[in-house]
């Protein structure tokens, strides 16, 4: 074949869940059907009966069609999924479009398992998940392109989503297509590999959803508990300064507890060990760093009353005790100046991003009247 075979691909989400973050890959159920005009010569050899169920607008199961070596397929390969073709539930039909009135070949898949998805939990707990399927053929770019379907969208089962508890799941379907060369597997007509610097060029077609985390439980176990560790800190003010040992045994307290925290629950299984920190680690150590620097102050205080022989006495004239106090209102005027910037940062940042999210379903439950595919730019 020497023209461009154009594979329009549609995929149905049947069932999504569980979704495990920790190995950054999601269980589900999907229906895959990928269609292309059917060749003159293929039409030519089916016989009579076929052709009058194809004029009464039935689709003609071809239960044999892969037996034969000339007739040609797409040879779609999952990329990110480790089920094996082999148990993948395959069969081919061909049917006369309605509309232009063109006869297309179809393939229809039905595959349950695992799919790996490269997550992003630099916003965790608030993060949003891609949940994605990607598309490959054997056949070069040269002799296949893959597209989303054009005439029907892809779409959800949101009923039989499993993991209603934990996460939330947005009803929209976006595709992108990219391109690539060169691949590990090698099965093109002439059995030869491709040459360096003269790859042949394929097209990986990628159909997600996406879902987002339900976070109340990480805010209230882990951003509240943070910050109820921390705000105690501040009690040791109450402390007179020449008692230096005993808001140390305060800061250090909280540190040591900090860290402990830290690894049972911000570090904890609902990610993989990853190279960047999360929005919760980034809380976390900053928690643990404003306390270390409380811990810092008094121990200078207390090193410089201790150098000087003087006293912290609760007397309004006592020059150290102003100082002090001063201190105590900086280091509180500077944490609710951050969390105020916290506040900011997630309202537009992690629940800007939920918003746009909803707006995309808003567009996708319009569109669906019409039956086109949504495709969103990556």
């Amino acid at each position: 074949m020497n023209n461009i075979i154009k594979v329009e691909i549609r995929l149905m989400f049947l069932q999504i869940g569980p979704i495990e973050t920790q190995f950054e890959r999601y269980t589900a159920d999907i229906a895959i059907e990928a269609r292309w005009l059917a060749t003159p010569n293929f039409l030519s050899s089916i016989n009579e009966h076929d052709r009058y169920i194809l004029s009464c607008g039935h689709a003609v199961r071809l239960l044999n069609y892969r037996d034969d070596e000339n007739n040609w397929y797409p040879q779609l390969i999952i990329m990110n999924t480790s089920v094996d073709p082999d148990n993948q539930h395959i069969r081919y039909s061909l049917r006369k479009d309605r509309i232009n009135g063109l006869y297309y070949m179809r393939e229809h898949r039905l595959v349950k398992g695992f799919f790996y998805s490269p997550f992003n939990f630099h916003h965790f707990p608030h993060d949003i998940q891609e949940l994605r399927i990607s598309f490959g053929s054997s056949e070069s770019g040269t002799k296949i392109k893959l597209e989303a379907a054009s005439d029907i969208a892809s779409g959800i089962n949101t009923q039989a989503f499993i993991s209603l508890h934990e996460w939330i799941l947005y009803e929209h379907v976006e595709s992108c297509i990219r391109k690539v060369k060169g691949f590990s597997f090698q099965t093109d007509e002439d059995g030869e590999l491709d040459v360096p610097g003269h790859e042949k060029e394929r097209s990986i077609l990628t159909i997600s959803c996406h879902v987002a985390r339900r976070s109340k439980y990480m805010f209230w176990n882990g951003y509240w508990i943070s910050f109820i560790m921390t705000i105690i800190g501040f009690a040791a003010f109450s402390i007179t300064a020449d008692n230096t040992n005993q808001r140390l045994s305060v800061a250090f307290t909280l540190i040591l507890t900090h860290i402990a925290f830290r690894w049972t629950i911000c570090v904890s299984h609902l990610t993989p060990p990853i190279a960047y920190l999360t929005a919760l680690d980034k809380y976390s150590i900053g928690s643990m760093f404003f306390v270390i620097l409380l811990g810092a102050w008094h121990a200078i205080i207390g090193s410089l009353l201790f150098t000087y022989n003087w006293q912290s006495t609760p007397d309004p004239s006592n020059y150290w005790l102003w100082i002090d106090r001063y201190i105590l209102f900086t280091f509180a005027g500077i944490y609710i100046i951050a969390h105020i910037i916290l506040i900011i940062w997630f309202l537009i940042v992690p629940f800007g991003l939920r918003r746009k999210m909803q707006l995309k379903d808003t567009i996708y439950r319009e569109s669906l009247p019409q039956c086109s595919t949504i495709t969103y730019s990556s």
